[in-house]
């Protein structure tokens, strides 16, 4: 199921019904017949922004022996108020998040089955993806939570994401070796969202207000004459920084994959074991999708995500977790021994 942006919405003026349920999944599971379905609050207040999110519970029952049927599903939609949807710009972001869904994931991870028995897993399955409707699985009834948005992440989260962002990176990057004029198919469904001349007047007082926050935030903890203040205003100056910000987004570089474009912590899933140590991790929210360097995921996570002492301590080592895991997963799928050769060059710590 693709998008079609011009396409009118086919949900966000109406409630999600029995019947929508109905017909995805007695469709998929000719077995299950679903009477009953519940709806819930699908996120805390400020967890999101662009759309909103329901838990649907579904209750019926297997036609097979009459036991029990149960699923949970996450339901992501526009924005039913109009202002709210200009505001954020959501339209656009919510078909990024769908061609991701549709588009771009299928085509990667049918290429990586056919190279291991490896397959990406760190994102939630979706049952439909269309217009302004996204229903995936609800993670939460396999243990997943959100880490400590306040807080950062602890070590050991952090080495998951770094991780499971690397294997996405070396997924994209050995397809596009291996496929390249497939992978400009995909490039191209590929829309930046934030960095882009379209939305240059869009964001500008936004980022004018930002870029003044950074500023006043650095000089309490610097001293007036530091370098470093003078050479952060220069680079946040009002009238060049967003064209600024748009060359660096697009540059490409040998390195340049498809991202995920806003790795912050409320965009991490963990299940834990008993003591609280991370046994897996899933990534959500793909509406950032973007086609650039694998650099600005990795910023985004030691950057964003981490506080200061944990990266000063472990800034190295976090980098040799990424580098470690991103080159294994490239020998493992692509043929190419120069390009591996060269990529472990460009990946050095």
């Amino acid at each position: 199921m693709g998008v079609n942006e011009n396409a009118p919405a086919q949900y966000s003026n109406s409630n999600l019904t029995l019947e929508t349920f109905k017909e995805i999944f007695e469709k998929c599971n000719k077995d299950v017949v679903i009477e009953s379905i519940e709806e819930a609050q699908g996120s805390g207040r400020g967890d999101n922004y662009t759309a909103t999110l329901y838990r649907v519970h579904l209750h019926g029952y297997c036609k097979r022996n009459k036991s029990k049927w149960e699923k949970s599903v996450i339901c992501k939609r526009l924005p039913d108020n109009i202002a709210r949807r200009e505001a954020y710009n959501s339209v656009q972001l919510f078909c990024n998040e769908v061609r991701f869904y549709t588009s771009i994931m299928p085509e990667l991870v049918n290429f990586q089955r056919m190279k291991t028995a490896e397959v990406f897993k760190a994102m939630p399955q979706h049952y439909l993806a269309e217009n302004d409707l996204l229903i995936m699985e609800d993670l939460r009834t396999k243990g997943f939570k959100m880490a400590d948005r306040k807080a950062g992440l602890t070590l050991s989260e952090c080495k998951f994401a770094l991780k499971q962002i690397a294997v996405l990176h070396s997924l994209s990057l050995s397809y596009k070796f291996e496929r390249p004029k497939q992978f400009e198919k995909l490039k191209a469904v590929v829309k930046e969202q934030i960095f882009c001349k379209d939305n240059e007047n869009w964001y500008k007082d936004y980022y004018t207000q930002l870029t003044k926050n950074a500023l006043a935030m650095v000089s309490d903890v610097l001293p007036k004459s530091s370098k470093y203040i003078e050479k952060l205003r220069e680079f946040v100056e009002s009238s060049t920084f967003f064209n600024h910000m748009i060359e660096l987004v697009s540059k490409e570089s040998f390195l340049s994959v498809i991202c995920h474009g806003d790795c912050w912590t409320n965009n991490f899933l963990y299940r834990y074991d008993d003591k609280g140590e991370v046994l897996e991790m899933s990534f959500v929210d793909f509406q950032l999708i973007r086609y650039g360097s694998a650099a600005l995921d990795v910023a985004d996570i030691v950057f964003c995500c981490i506080n200061k002492e944990m990266r000063d301590e472990h800034l190295e080592s976090l980098l040799q977790i990424y580098v470690n895991e991103f080159y294994k997963t490239l020998k493992s799928l692509t043929t190419l021994p120069d390009i591996i050769n060269t990529e472990s060059k460009c990946l050095e710590v």
